[in-house]
């Protein structure tokens, strides 16, 4: 765990937000596959006998099995997510089985804002996205799931952060002349 992320930090909400994104279309889909089953077995119930409790007993476990294994996945995904603030650049380090690095150097972001979607709404949640000129900033750029303070206080750390560098190198860049003109 960073420093960044002990000051700003990531919502436990968001391993709930995450598994039930991640099981609603497994819930929708386990569903339809009910319906079809259910019409199946009862038009067939004479023929084959009623095999409606086992169907239903098999659908729904393996939906608790889908909702155990996400929020498994969710945790751990929670757990190896890394965020830091470091002197030149901010990093952010996402994915448990397939890690995903992100480095920005403070000079090349653009911006910095705090959005919600429609479920962060409903959890309290709130991303705070970084963007830049390249096209993998606005899907890789961004912390999700901290909560309206961690995300008020890591834009304010981060645009302040960024002002001064940028002040500070637009000092450097104007060049220095130290001699004068010789009069003719």
């Amino acid at each position: 765990m960073s420093k960044t992320r002990e000051q700003f930090p990531l919502s436990t909400k968001k391993v709930l937000k995450k598994t039930v994104t991640g099981t609603l279309v497994w819930v929708i889909l386990l569903l339809i596959i009910y319906g079809v089953s259910a019409i199946f077995l009862i038009s067939l119930a004479e023929a084959i006998g009623n095999y409606f409790g086992i169907v239903t007993f098999g659908i729904l476990g393996t939906l608790f099995l889908i909702v155990v294994l996400t929020y498994l996945y969710q945790l751990w995904y929670y757990n190896v997510y890394f965020y830091d603030l470091t002197d030149d650049y901010i990093v952010i380090k996402k994915g448990p089985i397939t890690p995903h690095e992100i480095t920005i150097p403070y000079e090349r972001i653009q911006d910095v804002y705090v959005d919600q979607d429609i479920l962060d709404r409903i959890f309290g949640l709130y991303d705070v996205h970084l963007s830049s000129a390249t096209i993998s900033s606005g899907m890789a750029a961004h912390i999700d799931g901290v909560e309206k303070p961690a995300a008020d206080g890591l834009r304010a750390v981060l645009l302040e952060t960024i002002s001064k560098r940028i002040s500070r190198n637009r000092g450097q860049s104007i060049p220095q002349n130290n001699t004068t003109p010789s009069a003719q």
